[in-house]
């Protein structure tokens, strides 16, 4: 018996330095990123949220946008990838022109779900957006590609929020809920769109979506955009309130990473173009999960317990 007290002691011992040395780039990367807000602001003009089209493994990955033909104020390129590691690589390309090949993304989460996020606003020339994205990741790649832009049109005046992450909901860590706030809003709303992106969603694994006190729906992320890949638009113009809030549930779904929820109210107002570029938030460090440490915890009860039965 006191044979196997070392035994269990030296197994805790190791559990204990495989995490405490284990490579920041490789195994759980931690919750991840709540959503929080990018840019925001008014402006004689609107917003231009698309993107598509499912992890397919595709190399070079494209995808093409036909935005308004107007001035662009602020544009967001996003490229939500499955299963980063280090040592990959991302060189994405728009209309031809590289924005660097990258290596590190923006935000990670959960066993290496990333999202890349580029500023874009002074690269687009033109209405016809080609992206292409090429990468190296033996295992992975892609799920899409999403493009925000705010643009002027003198005929509207639109208040605005962009919010960006990449936050880990999974039943192994009992995450299951995150709500992210707009801030306040104008009450004389004339159209108000809620944008949101997805990732990791099935079908018939039901989250739900939440607006204000307002049901969007259930399985919302099912892949419907392509595998594992969810952007929807929702009419909010009779749930804007002073504040206001969207909550993913993770509800059914093993795991489901939202990326991105945008909110752009039109109404009747007057005044100058302000747009608020915030500091990028850094990704969250990586956290022991849960069943890692359960796993020490009841090796460690039953070394105690041994010990105290001899």
């Amino acid at each position: 018996m006191k044979k196997l007290i070392i035994f269990l002691g030296i197994a805790i011992i190791a559990i204990i330095i495989i995490i405490l040395t284990m490579d920041g780039e490789r195994g759980w990367r931690g919750e991840g990123t709540p959503l929080y807000t990018i840019a925001e602001g008014t402006i004689h003009g609107s917003v231009y949220v698309a993107g598509g089209h499912g992890y397919t493994q595709e190399n070079p990955y494209e995808e093409h946008f036909n935005i308004p033909d107007a001035k662009i104020k602020f544009a967001r390129l996003y490229v939500p990838v499955w299963n980063y590691n280090k040592g990959d690589t991302l060189d994405v390309r728009l209309n031809n022109e590289s924005l660097g090949v990258r290596e590190k993304p923006d935000y990670v989460a959960a066993f290496g779900t990333a999202q890349y996020a580029y500023n874009v606003s002074r690269k687009i020339k033109k209405s016809e957006v080609n992206v292409s994205v090429s990468y190296k990741n033996p295992n992975g790649g892609p799920y899409g590609v999403v493009l925000v832009v705010v643009y002027e049109q003198q005929d509207r005046f639109t208040r605005f929020w962009i919010t960006e992450g990449n936050y880990a909901l999974a039943y192994t860590t009992k995450k299951d809920e995150m709500a992210v706030s707009f801030g306040d809003a104008p009450e004389n709303a004339m159209n108000a769109a809620l944008w949101t992106v997805q990732i990791a969603g099935t079908p018939r694994e039901d989250d739900m979506l939440y607006f204000n006190s307002r049901f969007l729906g259930k399985d919302v992320a099912k892949g419907k955009n392509g595998s594992y890949f969810d952007i929807d638009e929702f009419d909010v113009k009779k749930d804007i309130t002073a504040e206001n809030i969207v909550r993913f549930e993770r509800g059914g779904e093993a795991y489901l990473h939202p990326l991105n929820a945008i909110l752009a109210v039109e109404y009747d107002g007057q005044g100058e173009d302000n747009i608020i570029i915030h500091e990028q938030s850094l990704s969250g460090k990586s956290e022991i999960p849960l069943p890692v440490i359960a796993v020490i915890l009841i090796t460690a009860a039953v070394v105690l317990w041994t010990r105290r039965k001899h």
